[in-house]
């Protein structure tokens, strides 16, 4: 990004956006999501158009009293005239209330129905789409975006379709009383046009970057809250506020280059708008002097003129408020129209009672093309046997893994259960029998009853009481306020992080999976909670095909097979003895890990220390 001084010009130093979809497509789309409103947009528009017809009625009656009454004394006509125009107004402002609300709650379904496809749509997606798109974005697309697609409709839209019927209609009059004025008025509108059509190609391109300034300030607001007991551990509060605030200055600069569009174009077009109107008065004048024209027709054109002009003003009000909502149009059908990449197979079968065995079969994955992160990697993980992974950080452990659920596909190879490609497999079969413990544990805000019950919704509290009994949860979750009903916090902020990992595994346990993840279940836990976890853990994973991301080498003493990673290949495999035995990689990583603690060697083998030692 480059930036030339500040000031409202500054963004545009540092990129200016090209606009990807033109607003005829975009309007074509809304039009197809408001479509299911119709009834509604119907009585809004016949309501519009009766109370726009409403108000042609009072300059015609102004002539009429100025010309006919006024010369004639008809005092009893003059009142009843009078009263007509007040029931007239009554009756519009009704109609106006109806328009208003109609519009309002086609609007408001929607703002719904945008905002349910996009969250919808952004659950299907892949990994890889969250990955590239920040945490602010995507939150700025489904509030922020559909925020101001929700304003401009329920705001500008009927004030624009009032603006357009009154302009019409207004038109049509004026020639009726003179044409020769009206064409007068008429050749203004040309210049009108292309100013606005000029300002709207601007200021859509500015409320873009607008929008995706804005969602910067969100990103970075997000990141900080998320992180805020690291900023103060670091006491970098400065540095994090300095960071958001140069997020804000970037949408400050963005809407002061929109408000310098507006500031120009409003008085440009209220400009075209005073000479149409001095150039009726200056003609108008003259006929009426020369007797060609009544006063009371002029006196009417004149009124409708300045009608005629005012819904100008409402117009460009409604043109800022449509561009801005055209973008964030745009932005919300950027995401809707993402597809996932991962994809569920047309005929797809479900997997049903699994037995748990599993196949790598010379797996090949990258996340950047040419750049692979797993080289041929084959693993025959028998039911009810615990593969364990090792490595070095990077050596493509937690990907090896992530494959297993399809987060992601491999580039080549295939994985199989039981014999099926998991990619023949319906997604949700194959993930409900897999269960995911993480190492950086996950809890909803709400109770310790729903966090558990996440795992299988619709269990009975009898269920959910014995999964946290068998995660070694029960006895600390009955001592909290409230029991099960303990508010968690957001991301599980009121439990410690050992308290967190055994309600994530309750929630495991509560899927009752063939196949268990454990993504380094027991690490950064103190040795007591690491000793209820390890025990948990041993009872969970009996008869269940087990895959264990391992850090601790002292956890995994027990598997039936280790792999050790490398740069995306396993270069070892086999039990702990055999590996020790080799002198390899995995005995290079032992060796270090417990360089520190003396481990005692037995037999020419180094001997683990027990679990609860370990720290």
């Amino acid at each position: 990004m480059r930036w030339h001084g500040g000031g409202a010009n500054a963004v545009w130093a540092q990129e200016k956006y090209q606009l990807q979809t033109s607003m005829g497509e975009i309007l074509r789309r809304l039009g197809e999501v408001i479509a299911a409103q119709k009834r509604h947009v119907f009585i809004a528009t016949v309501t519009i158009i009766l109370s726009s017809a409403l108000q042609m009625i009072p300059p015609a009656a102004t002539r009429y009293v100025i010309d006919e009454l006024i010369p004639t004394a008809n005092i009893r006509v003059i009142i009843a005239v009078a009263i007509g125009m007040i029931m007239l107004y009554l009756a519009r402002y009704g109609l106006l209330y109806v328009s208003r609300y109609a519009v309002a709650l086609a609007s408001q379904q929607l703002v719904y129905e945008l905002a349910q496809r996009l969250f919808e749509n952004v659950e299907r997606l892949s990994l890889r789409f969250y990955e590239r798109n920040g945490t602010g974005d995507i939150i700025s697309r489904a509030t922020s975006d559909v925020g101001v697609i929700q304003q401009a409709l329920t705001g500008g839209t009927v004030n624009g379709i009032v603006g357009m019927v009154n302009m019409v209609a207004y038109a049509i009059i004026m020639l009726i009383l003179d044409w020769k004025l009206a064409l007068l008025v008429f050749s203004t509108l040309p210049m009108m046009g292309v100013a606005s059509y000029v300002t709207s190609e601007m200021l859509r391109e500015r409320y873009m970057t607008v929008r995706r300034t804005m969602s910067s300030v969100n990103g970075v607001l997000a990141e900080n809250i998320t992180g805020v007991r690291v900023a103060k551990a670091f006491a970098q509060e400065g540095a994090s506020t300095e960071r958001f605030q140069s997020r804000n200055r970037e949408n400050l600069d963005a809407n002061m280059s929109t408000a310098s569009v507006q500031a120009v174009s409003t008085p440009v077009i209220q400009t075209i708008s005073a000479l149409g109107m001095v150039l009726v008065m200056w003609f108008g004048a003259e006929w009426t002097m020369s007797g060609a024209m009544s006063l009371g027709t002029l006196v009417a054109f004149a009124s409708y003129i300045v009608a005629f002009y005012q819904p100008v003003a409402d117009l460009i009000q409604v043109n800022n408020t449509l561009q801005q909502a055209l973008a964030a149009a745009e932005r919300i059908f950027q995401f809707l129209d993402e597809k996932p990449e991962v994809i569920e197979k047309p005929g797809a079968i479900d997997l049903i009672e699994p037995r748990g065995h599993v196949r790598y079969e010379h797996v090949w994955f990258a996340y950047e093309k040419d750049k692979p992160v797993l080289q041929d990697i084959c693993i025959d993980a028998q039911p009810g046997q615990i593969v364990a992974l090792v490595g070095h950080t990077g050596s493509g452990k937690t990907t090896t893994i992530n494959l297993l659920p399809r987060f992601y596909d491999p580039n080549a190879g295939r994985i199989l259960i039981d014999g099926h490609d998991i990619r023949d497999l319906t997604i949700k079969s194959l993930r409900e029998n897999i269960a995911v413990v993480l190492q950086e544990t996950f809890l909803f805000a709400g109770t310790i009853r729903d966090n558990i019950a996440y795992g299988r919704l619709g269990a009975s509290d009898d269920e959910i009481i014995a999964a946290a009994k068998e995660a070694y949860a029960h006895d600390f979750i009955m001592r909290l306020p409230g029991g099960y009903n303990w508010q968690v916090g957001e991301g599980g902020a009121m439990l410690s992080r050992g308290q967190r990992q055994r309600i994530s595994l309750a929630r495991a346990i509560l899927r009752d999976p063939r196949i268990l993840i454990l993504d380094e279940a027991t690490s950064d836990v103190d040795t007591e909670t690491e000793m209820y976890i390890q025990r948990a853990l041993d009872r969970v994973m009996r008869g269940r095909t087990v895959f264990v991301i391992a850090h601790r080498l002292s956890t995994i003493r027990n598997a039936d097979q280790i792999l050790v990673l490398d740069h995306g290949r396993i270069v070892e495999r086999g039990t702990h003895e055999e590996l020790l035995a080799r002198g390899g990689h995995y005995r290079q990583l032992y060796e270090i890990q417990f360089a520190d603690m003396a481990a005692p060697v037995t037999n020419g083998k180094i001997v683990a220390p027990p679990v609860e030692s370990v720290r």
